[in-house]
C-alpha cells in the first residue's frame, strides 16, 4: 500500500523512484484534465426552506480523474435517482477537512470542482471499479460560499446522517501503523469482550509479560501498541462535527484507507484503555497525543441520545460542556455543530437564529449562552467559564464561556463530567435570570455572602500534584486551624466532601490524606503540631492510586486555595485575588467568585467553599438581590 499512499501525497515521494513517477504522472494527468475542462462547476441555488439536498453520484472506473454527477433531491424521497425506479440508498461521509486549501479537483457534471486533498483521497478509495455510489459529502453537497445555503443545510444535517444507509467515518489513508493497530483492536475485542463492559485489568498488568501472555496480548512496549496509540492520534476523533455525525448515525463504520473497522470495536478499546489505566502507559512511552477520551465522550453522548429514542434531544448546555475538548476550524461550529443534537426546547424559536454563520463568534456565543440560561433556568454554563488566564477571546462578556477552548478545571456546577459532584449551594431556590438579545449584561438574583481574604500563590497541576503546593495551602489554613477550624475540613475540601456519591466523604478518606502529608513532610519540614492532631500513617501508602484520587480528587487541580473573612476555606479560579466576593446565586449549584467594577460585577469563575455547598447559607427567609454581571 506504500505506493498508493505516495500516489496521493501532496509532496513528491523522496525514497522510491516508482512512487515518484506515479506522483509526476498524476500531476500531469490532472493538469491535462484541468486544461481540457477549464470551466468551474457552478451551484444552482437550493430552496432556502424545505428538505431539498444535493447528493453526489460517484462514478466507478479506473480513470486517474475522479468523475461524478450532482443530483438535487428531496431528503424525504430519493426515488428513481439512478434510474432504478425504486428508493435509492445513500451513504454519508464523516471526515475532517484538516486544511481549507482546495488543492485537488474532480470533474462534476463535466466541470471542475475543487476539493481538499483529504477528500480527494477518500473519494479515490471509496470509488468502485464498476457502478456508481451515492454519497452525501458536506464539502461537495453544500455551496460553501453561500452563507444562506450553509445555514439552511446545517439544519438538515441531523436528518441527513440519521437517514443515511451507512455513515463512513474516514480517518484518512492508512500508514505503516494501520494494519497492526487494526489487528490489535480485533485481538482485544475478540478475546476479552463483553460489549457493555471494558477490559478488566489492573494498570500495572500492561507492563507484566506473564499477565499479557495470559490474556493473549502482545508485550508492552511493542510495535502493535505503538500502532494503537498512533490510531488514536488521528485528527478525525477530535472534530466537533464528528460528534453529531456519529451520534445520530443508524449504522457506522470506520475506514482508514483500505481498512474497515467497526466503530463498536474502537469505542470498546478506548473505554478499556481508560478504565484499566493503560492509557497512562501509552502516553508515557509514545507521547501525550494519544487521547481516547474523545471516542469515549462521543460514545457517552451516543448512548444518551439513543436512550431518548428519537425524543427532543439532549440539553444543549450539557452538550457544550461535554464537547469543549473537541476542535473546529470555524469557532462557530463549536455551537452550530451541536444544535442538531440538542433538545429543541433549549433554544425555542431562537434556534434558527443561532444557526447563522453570518454572526460573529462573540455574538453567537453570547446569544446562545443568554438564551440557554433563561430557557433552561440553569447556571451550569457560568461554571463553564474558563479562567481569565486561559481566556483568548477577551471581547466576550465575563459570563460567556469561550466554547472554542478547553477549560482545564473540573466543572463543579455541572454533573456531566463528574456525576458524583452534585452540589446544592442555593438550596431549593430557583434561577432568576434577566437578559435581552444583543445585551452584554446578565442580571441574576443573588447574595454577596463573603469576601476573599488570602489566596495561595500556586495552583495545583493535575499532572504533577505537587506536594509543596498542598503544604503552601496548609500554611494559609493554619491560622484558621489554630482558631478552631478542624484540619479535617481541609482534606474534605480537596475532595469536594464526597466520593462516588458519598456525602459527606467517609472518615476513612482521611487516612490517605495523612499518608500524603507524612510523605510530603519527609521532603519539607513543618506542620508538626498540626499533623499531631491526626492519626499518623505509614507513608508507603502514597503509592496506592486511591491515595491521590481520594486526597486530591477532582476538585483541587487547576485551582488556587483561599480563605475568607468569615474563616471559610475554598478552592477557586487561578485569577482570583484578595477582595473578590463570594456570591450565592439563586438556583446556583455552586458559589461564584465576582469582582466589583463600578456599577456591575465581573465573573471570575465558580468556587468550592467548604461549608456552603449543601445550602447551609440559605433558607426560606433568604432575600436575594439583583446582581449585574458584565
Amino acid at each position: 500500500m506504500r505506493s498508493s499512499r505516495a500516489y496521493f501525497s501532496q509532496d513528491p515521494p523522496k525514497k522510491h523512484s516508482h512512487e515518484t513517477r506515479c506522483y509526476k504522472l498524476r500531476q500531469t494527468q490532472l493538469r491535462h484534465h484541468s486544461q481540457q475542462c477549464p470551466e468551474r462547476y457552478s451551484y444552482n441555488q437550493l430552496p432556502k426552506d424545505g428538505s431539498k439536498i444535493r447528493l453526489i453520484e460517484l462514478l466507478g472506473g479506473g480513470d486517474p480523474q475522479i468523475r461524478c454527477k450532482m443530483h438535487v433531491v428531496d431528503l424525504e424521497d430519493t426515488r428513481s435517482l439512478l434510474g432504478s425506479g425504486t428508493r435509492e440508498k445513500y451513504e454519508a461521509l464523516s471526515y475532517t477537512w484538516q486544511s481549507q486549501t482546495l488543492s485537488d479537483h474532480v470533474i462534476c457534471n463535466g466541470k471542475v470542482l475543487y476539493v481538499t486533498q483529504i477528500l480527494y483521497a477518500a473519494l479515490r478509495t471509496l470509488r468502485r471499479a464498476t457502478g456508481s455510489r451515492l454519497l452525501w459529502i458536506d464539502q461537495l453537497c453544500i455551496n460553501q460560499e453561500d452563507v444562506i445555503e450553509r445555514n439552511s443545510q446545517v439544519r438538515l444535517m441531523r436528518l441527513i446522517y440519521n437517514r443515511a444507509d451507512l455513515v463512513i467515518a474516514w480517518l484518512g489513508l492508512e500508514d505503516d501503523y494501520t494494519a497492526a493497530a487494526v489487528q490489535l483492536i480485533q485481538t482485544i475485542f475478540e478475546k476479552h469482550v463483553s460489549p457493555d463492559l471494558s477490559l478488566d485489568a489492573e494498570p500495572e498488568a500492561i507492563w507484566d509479560k506473564q499477565q499479557m501472555d495470559a490474556m493473549g496480548l502482545p508485550h508492552f512496549p511493542s510495535f502493535p501498541w505503538e500502532a494503537l496509540a498512533r490510531l488514536f492520534e488521528r485528527p478525525y476523533f477530535r472534530r466537533t462535527w464528528v460528534v453529531q455525525e456519529v451520534v445520530v448515525a443508524s449504522d457506522i463504520i470506520i475506514r482508514c484507507g483500505s481498512f474497515t473497522i467497526s466503530w463498536e470495536y474502537v469505542e470498546y478499546i478506548a473505554r478499556s484503555l481508560l478504565a484499566t489505566g493503560w492509557i497512562r502507559a501509552l502516553k508515557k512511552v509514545y507521547g501525550s497525543n494519544c487521547i481516547p477520551n474523545y471516542v469515549q465522550t462521543i460514545g457517552n453522548i451516543k448512548a444518551g441520545f439513543s436512550e431518548l429514542k428519537g425524543g427532543p434531544g439532549i440539553p444543549l448546555s450539557l452538550l457544550l460542556n461535554a464537547s469543549r475538548r473537541f476542535g473546529a476550524t470555524d469557532p462557530r461550529d463549536k455551537v452550530i455543530a451541536l444544535v442538531g443534537l440538542a433538545d429543541h426546547r433549549s433554544l425555542g424559536s431562537s434556534a434558527t437564529a443561532v444557526l447563522d454563520y453570518s454572526k460573529s463568534v462573540e455574538d453567537l456565543y453570547t446569544e446562545v449562552t443568554g438564551h440557554l440560561i433563561k430557557r433552561e433556568r440553569s447556571l451550569n454554563l457560568l461554571s463553564s467559564v474558563e479562567d481569565i488566564v486561559d481566556r483568548f477571546c477577551m471581547s466576550l462578556p465575563s459570563w460567556v464561556p469561550n466554547y472554542s477552548i478547553w477549560q482545564r478545571h473540573t466543572i463543579l456546577g455541572s454533573s456531566i463530567r463528574v456525576p458524583h459532584l452534585n452540589f446544592h449551594t442555593a438550596g431549593n431556590s430557583q434561577v432568576v435570570a434577566r437578559w435581552q438579545t444583543g445585551s452584554r449584561v446578565l442580571e441574576l438574583d443573588g447574595i454577596c455572602y463573603d469576601t476573599i481574604e488570602t489566596v495561595s500563590n500556586s495552583s495545583l497541576d493535575r499532572q504533577t500534584e505537587d506536594e509543596n503546593v498542598v503544604l503552601e495551602w496548609l500554611d494559609l489554613a493554619e491560622p484558621l486551624i489554630r482558631r478552631g477550624f478542624r484540619i479535617e475540613g481541609f482534606w474534605r475540601a480537596l475532595i469536594g466532601e464526597r466520593k462516588k456519591g458519598d456525602f459527606p466523604g467517609p472518615e476513612q478518606y482521611g487516612t490517605p490524606f495523612d499518608s500524603y502529608l507524612a510523605h510530603a513532610k519527609s521532603h519539607q519540614q513543618g506542620h508538626t503540631q498540626i499533623l499531631d492532631t491526626r492519626r499518623r500513617q505509614d507513608s508507603s501508602g502514597i503509592t496506592n492510586p486511591l491515595v491521590k484520587q481520594a486526597t486530591l480528587g477532582y476538585v483541587a487541580p487547576n485551582r488556587k486555595f483561599f480563605t475568607t473573612t468569615k474563616d471559610l476555606i475554598g478552592l477557586g479560579p487561578r485569577s482570583m485575588c484578595k477582595g473578590d466576593i463570594i456570591c450565592i446565586m439563586s438556583g446556583g449549584r455552586v458559589p461564584y467568585v465576582l469582582r466589583e467594577e463600578r456599577d456591575h460585577h465581573r465573573l471570575i469563575g465558580e468556587a468550592y467553599v467548604h461549608g456552603l455547598m449543601e445550602g447551609q447559607a440559605v433558607d426560606a427567609n433568604t432575600v436575594f438581590h439583583r446582581i449585574r454581571i458584565h
